[in-house]
């Protein structure tokens, strides 16, 4: 047993090696991040672990979504972003904004922060919301109809937005953000496009995205502002692969006993065995005739540090039939106490990786 002054210890140990894992992963492109839980000011994080990554000339990129909790709109929201190593020293700061001007009473805005250095010690990123201040009502009055988003080696959106109001509708920008497969979800990607046309009140404008495809994106929305309009939030329920190919996803990583009762990652004990599991799903071309894939589910442990070794390796066969979910699981006794990580991925019968590795697991091993 662990006793309190040990548990103090490891709960600030954890959080810890978790920046360092994830610093030393040499395919993704996550970080540890500490944010703000809801703000006393009427606006809040919709998700208090939003995504960010090293994009591509080094810098790093977090992007998040805020939610209006006031009765009224809001404007001129402040997001202050603190950008620490891995020892909690802080290396640079950057102040963002929404991608919406206003936000209407409880509507919710993605936000882009970029940090202004290509800096690889960046391992930990801190979030705080500032302030807003109110502001005139802008009426959702922009109406968005999107075609179904067409998936190959890019992604297209093409649909129609109509000026609904009775003003003419200029500077019209629209948003195409994407969000990964957690619950909540987060915001994994913003595009934007600028309508180079006014639209005048009651006509409609045709406009499309065509943009690299984000693998860990799931499910796509839209959102438009004007001068003086918005757009709702608008769903994107329709998709369509454009190549022969399966678009599969990894959404978690759970802990079970022999039983099948969940455990904690902070209650594995060397000897016994326990059950790694994945939810995975899969989706065809739709003009693909096979309708059942083969895989192969591979569970990856390493100890957590400065020069992480492979701790186990495991596997398990499955075939997806049609798109459902499946739940592929491994086996694993820990031999050895201490932290490690777990990795998972899937592929194909031809050791073709056919998805993007799951999310990182930090699990903590007791001794016997």
């Amino acid at each position: 047993m662990i006793n309190d002054f040990e548990h103090q210890k490891l709960m600030w140990k954890i959080p810890l090696v978790a920046i360092l894992v994830f610093a030393l992963l040499p395919v993704s492109t996550s970080f540890s991040q500490t944010f703000d839980n809801e703000s006393q000011l009427g606006i809040k994080l919709t998700n208090t672990q939003p995504f960010s990554y090293k994009d591509s000339d080094g810098k790093t990129v977090v992007v998040g979504e805020i939610k209006n909790t006031k009765n009224f709109p809001i404007t001129g929201v402040k997001i202050w972003a603190g950008f620490y190593d891995s020892k909690g020293q802080l290396l640079e700061s950057a102040i963002g904004t929404p991608i919406l001007n206003v936000i209407s009473s409880q509507g919710t805005s993605p936000f882009v922060i970029k940090s202004k250095n290509a800096d690889s010690a960046i391992a930990n990123i801190s979030v705080n919301l500032l302030g807003f201040n109110s502001s005139p009502i802008k009426q959702s009055l922009l109406k968005i109809e999107p075609n179904p988003l067409r998936i190959g080696s890019q992604i297209s959106l093409s649909g129609k937005i109509t000026n609904t109001g009775s003003a003419e509708s200029a500077s019209t920008k629209i948003y195409l953000v994407s969000y990964d497969a957690f619950a909540p979800p987060r915001i994994v990607g913003v595009d934007t496009i600028e309508l180079s046309q006014t639209v005048k009140p009651g006509t409609s404008a045709d406009f499309e995205f065509t943009t690299e495809y984000n693998t860990r994106a799931s499910t796509f929305k839209v959102v438009a502002e004007s001068n003086n309009y918005l757009s709702p939030l608008t769903n994107v329920d329709k998709l369509a692969l454009e190549m022969l190919t399966r678009l599969v996803t990894i959404n978690d990583v759970s802990l079970a006993d022999t039983d099948g009762n969940k455990i904690l990652a902070s209650d594995l004990s060397v000897g016994i065995p326990i059950k790694i599991q994945s939810s995975a799903w899969i989706q065809y071309a739709t003009d693909q005739a096979l309708t059942s894939q083969p895989y192969v589910y591979y569970v990856q442990i390493k100890q957590a540090g400065e020069k992480p070794l492979v701790e186990f390796i495991g596997m398990a066969e499955g075939t997806f039939v049609g798109p459902t979910k499946q739940f592929p699981q491994v086996s694993w006794t820990p031999e050895n106490d201490g932290l490690f990580y777990i990795e998972t991925y899937i592929w194909d019968d031809t050791n073709r990786a056919i998805a993007s590795p799951g999310p990182i697991s930090l699990i903590h091993v007791k001794p016997q």
